[in-house]
């Protein structure tokens, strides 16, 4: 997946972060409400089912995107090219989106609009990806498959965005490390399964609209479950504290970086060669 962050704003008190895996980075919080009130650690982990979802379809979508760019005519340089949409969008998306999330005053909470949100939208755009070739023949369909493939991008990491965010808000001071290893843990079953559904046919990227639908309704059925468990409380706005522009978490990123040790360098170095390896050699 994409790299993702999620940003505070000055209105909400700094926590300590924690690192995850997936290039993300979650927001250790303590647990809302009563003094000592802590969630059950299967709550908890049913909240953070969503991940799971996420998973399999990063996992779809990354080796057959290329492969159906082919399949729709597109050559094959571009077809690879083409990979470079996630971690691209995921920049700029995941500041963005977590930064939103954690201003958002909605009675139903800071992070569950937004996922319902990403939910909704990544429903429009798998399906008009998927389906390029039965509304369009030729040619036509590759022009609308591939920004429509950079749009699913966007939609997928504000999706995901909020989920470790929401664990985190919930999540007591000794639960936040356990809970990561959950998220890890999901990450590798929706790895696993995202794999095995490639295997009910034979040539996956002829039937992308069947195989898109599946995914779409595991991850409905993930956050409807998460729905279900999560109760946050609404964000009370500091009618004194001043407002950030929208594209600030992305400037305040970048200056962090500037600051950062040579050895935070010689990681992101390593990462982008194994985004190389796992991106323009998989067709």
């Amino acid at each position: 997946p994409a790299v993702t962050f999620v940003a505070q704003t000055n209105t909400i008190s700094r926590p300590p972060l924690l690192p995850s895996m997936g290039g993300e980075v979650a927001v250790a919080s303590k647990a809302k409400g009563a003094p000592g009130a802590v969630w059950p650690l299967w709550k908890l982990i049913l909240i953070a089912l969503p991940q799971l979802g996420v998973q399999v379809l990063w996992c779809f979508i990354g080796p057959n995107s290329a492969p159906y760019m082919l399949h729709l005519g597109m050559g094959h340089a571009l077809a690879t090219l083409n990979n470079v949409a996630g971690p691209i969008t995921g920049f700029f998306t995941g500041p963005i989106v977590g930064a939103t999330s954690d201003s958002c005053t909605s009675k139903y909470g800071r992070r569950r609009p937004v996922i319902l949100c990403g939910l909704i939208a990544t429903w429009v755009a798998g399906m008009l990806f998927s389906s390029a070739e039965h509304f369009f023949e030729g040619s036509t369909a590759v022009y609308f498959a591939a920004p429509m493939y950079w749009i699913m991008d966007v939609t997928i990491n504000i999706l995901q965005t909020p989920h470790r965010a929401l664990v985190a808000d919930l999540a007591s001071e000794e639960q936040q490390v356990p809970m990561q290893v959950v998220f890890v843990f999901f990450m590798a079953v929706g790895n696993f399964l995202g794999f095995s559904i490639m295997q009910i046919y034979d040539v996956p990227v002829e039937h992308m609209l069947e195989l898109m639908i599946g995914i779409c309704l595991l991850n409905t059925f993930c956050i409807a479950i998460q729905f279900l468990v999560a109760r946050e409380k609404p964000l009370q706005r500091d009618a004194d504290a001043p407002k950030q522009s929208l594209c600030a978490p992305v400037v305040n990123v970048v200056k962090a970086v500037k600051g950062s040790p040579r050895l935070l360098y010689h990681l992101a170095a390593v990462q982008c060669f194994v985004w190389i390896g796992n991106t323009a050699w998989n067709i």
